[in-house]
């Protein structure tokens, strides 16, 4: 059993060999929902897999029994649990989540940071279309790995989700507001995002999605980027700042 208190804020504790997260008396998450491969089909590079049926956990809306007005002032602080392991020959990964981009504001779509093994994120912001215009374009790719404390704010235009590459799991929270996963719909013809990252060879391996008709390759981010923009502190966790200043992270996020 592994303590993240030290890192998160909370008393949380990890289980590795179970994979599960056992709280504390003074915490607890409004919802635990498991999330189904037939739920990720949509965002897979192949869609005929039947196996596992539960990908991994995300325990929504998770805040300290003191911190009853931070929970109700419409921040969702969540915690996500991803196994390590393969659907195909892709690793496992999360839903893709979105929201869209507004000219005249720099909020953020949302904040994460990583508590126990390596989270991997892609991000993906498409050209912008017209209504003629057929084919999906990319404008730009970026990927970036974070390890415990480490921390990435995404800002909104950008399609994203997080992959586990490691042989751990990998335990990070997010905040945001509202719904934010995508509707599928918006990438029913493109068959998900423009990179699948997979295991070849017993490596890592970003492979192209050839629907699309312009792919650049893939960026690599720092970790802890877009902090600046966003005035937060990155040797701090964020629920302790979220504590401090709930109208600033209000501010921040998109809804």
């Amino acid at each position: 059993m592994v303590s993240l208190q030290d890192s998160c804020c909370l008393d949380i504790s990890f289980d590795p060999n179970s994979n599960q997260l056992i709280y504390g008396d003074t915490v607890s998450p409004n919802t635990k929902r498991k999330v189904l491969l037939r739920n990720l089909i949509p965002a897979l590079l192949n869609k005929s897999l039947h196996y596992p049926e539960v990908v991994y956990e995300e325990h929504v809306h998770v805040f300290n029994s003191d911190d009853k007005e931070m929970a109700a002032a419409g921040l969702s602080f969540d915690v996500l649990c991803i196994p390590p392991g393969l659907l195909g020959v892709e690793f496992i990964k999360s839903h893709i989540y979105y929201t869209p981009e507004r000219p005249d504001s720099v909020k953020f779509s949302t904040i994460v940071e990583v508590h126990w093994g390596v989270l991997t994120v892609i991000m993906q912001r498409n050209q912008p279309k017209d209504e003629f215009e057929i084919h999906t374009c990319v404008q730009e790719g970026l990927i970036v790995k974070l390890r415990k404390g480490e921390k990435l704010a995404i800002p909104q235009g950008y399609f994203y989700n997080f992959i586990n590459t490691e042989e751990d799991s990998v335990v990070f929270v997010r905040i945001h507001k509202g719904d934010d996963m995508v509707d599928y719909g918006l990438l029913r013809k493109e068959h998900g995002l423009a990179y699948y990252c997979i295991r070849k060879n017993a490596r890592q391996e970003i492979v192209l999605n050839p629907i699309y008709r312009s792919v650049p390759r893939i960026k690599s981010l720092k970790p802890n980027s877009y902090l600046t923009e966003s005035g937060i502190d990155p040797l701090s966790s964020l629920y302790a700042q979220i504590r401090v200043d709930v109208p600033r992270f209000l501010e921040l996020l998109w809804d």
